[in-house]
């Protein structure tokens, strides 16, 4: 039987021994991304499209995200409309929906933002709706799938799902995040992992293998070393499943979910940026809101291969049944065709969690193609199967069209 804390344990050892490499990532890896692009990554991606229309830096791009009252005070607003329109088909069966998902991202720097100790509050609002009967996020119980077609686009109304400090001390290598929050947001990501950017399928843009809790009251500390290391450790209060898209701001029952994780940024292929990371985690029972206790791993590599080629590779194992899966393993690669499109393919396959005999497997492809400054348009096509699938007709066949709009 696997025993994660083995695992760990072994990892920390070949980590604190091992000798620093000095050759430098030449393209350092974002690992900042989680798959609702909460509130640092819609300011990330805002500026980064003002930096490639003019190569702003410092002052200048500031002065260019901000109106000058806003700063004044170090006030960042982000506005993001996305809207997905997806349907599915089985040999004997169709379904369909669509959603749309406003919100608002907000950070206000109580100190400089360039200054080498930042700290800043953040908050994200949204309002989540359906336009038809059955939104996206409902495919999956449509189809009797183990995980969901995508990650949000539900009908779950007006949330707060994220209300916390960040903290970044000693020339911001230490980050600490605290109050209300996704705490997965630093937790088993990588670059590709975005249902609104990237790949749709909750098997590439959330985490069916790991039992997150949803957006809860928690403390997360990362620390980055000099010599490409970090570790990031982290709690939460279980009130609900980050799968079920659940907010809530309560502490209740005492159960919590804990987590470590190492990763290492290194020199890899043909020179370019590579990544590692090992996460290990547990999770209590909450029995009345039925969710079960569980721990496992999950191990992901991911590597650049030039500016606009990437690829991730991932495993992951759970004993009990917080996680949707046992077994669950995972791959994709995306190429950037310029600065305003994007083409991407990825397989994944999981076993259930609780019935061993049932596994899914399936294959993700998308084109993403940007219009002006603040549109994009990304269809998107998926082939699923299963035992289970469809009332026994066992593959599914899911299309759909994301339009986002950033302000």
């Amino acid at each position: 039987m696997c025993h994660p804390e083995v695992i760990f344990a072994l990892v920390l050892c070949a980590a604190a021994t091992a000798p620093a490499s000095d050759a430098e990532p030449q393209f350092p890896l974002q690992q900042e991304r989680r798959s609702e692009d909460g509130v640092q990554s819609a300011i990330y991606h805002r500026d980064l499209q003002l930096w490639h229309d003019s190569r702003m830096r410092g002052r200048e791009l500031r002065e260019a995200r901000r109106a000058r009252w806003m700063d004044s005070i170090g006030l960042d607003l982000v506005l993001t409309y996305d809207t997905l329109a997806m349907g599915a088909a089985s040999p004997s069966e169709a379904w369909g929906g669509a959603s749309g998902d406003v919100t608002l991202n907000l950070r206000w720097q109580i100190t400089r933002d360039d200054s080498r100790s930042p700290l800043s509050l953040n908050t994200r609002l949204r309002d989540r709706h359906a336009y038809s009967d059955t939104p996206p996020s409902g495919l999956r119980s449509s189809t009797d799938a183990l995980w969901g077609y995508v990650d949000g686009f539900n009908n779950a109304g007006f949330q707060v799902p994220e209300f916390f400090f960040e903290d970044r001390l000693f020339d911001r290598r230490l980050t600490l995040r605290y109050g209300q929050m996704s705490i997965d947001d630093l937790l088993d990501g990588h670059e590709l992992r975005s249902a609104k950017r990237s790949f749709m399928n909750q098997a590439f843009s959330s985490s069916p293998a790991v039992g997150f809790p949803g957006s809860d009251l928690g403390f997360v500390g990362r620390w980055q070393s000099r010599h490409h290391w970090d570790l990031t450790l982290a709690v939460s209060n279980v009130a609900g499943s980050n799968l079920r898209e659940t907010t809530e701001w309560k502490l209740d029952g005492g159960a919590l979910f804990e987590a470590v994780q190492l990763g290492h940024d290194f020199a890899g292929i043909r020179g370019q940026t590579g990544r590692l990371q090992l996460l290990a985690w547990r999770s209590d029972a909450l029995p009345k809101a039925d969710l079960s206790p569980g721990r496992g791993i999950s191990l992901t590599y991911e590597q650049t291969l030039s500016r606009d080629l990437r690829f991730f590779v991932k495993y992951a194992f759970s004993e009990g049944e917080a996680a949707i899966t046992e077994h669950f393993a995972s791959a994709g690669m995306a190429r950037d065709l310029s600065r305003a499109s994007r083409v991407g393919i990825a397989l994944a396959a999981g076993q259930s969690a609780q019935n061993t005999g049932e596994w899914q497997g399936l294959m993700e492809v998308f084109y993403r193609r940007q219009i002006g400054k603040s549109w994009m348009i990304t269809p998107d096509l998926q082939v699923v199967a299963g035992d289970r699938l469809a009332n026994g007709d066992g593959v599914v066949v899911i299309g759909g069209v994301r339009m986002g709009m950033t302000f």
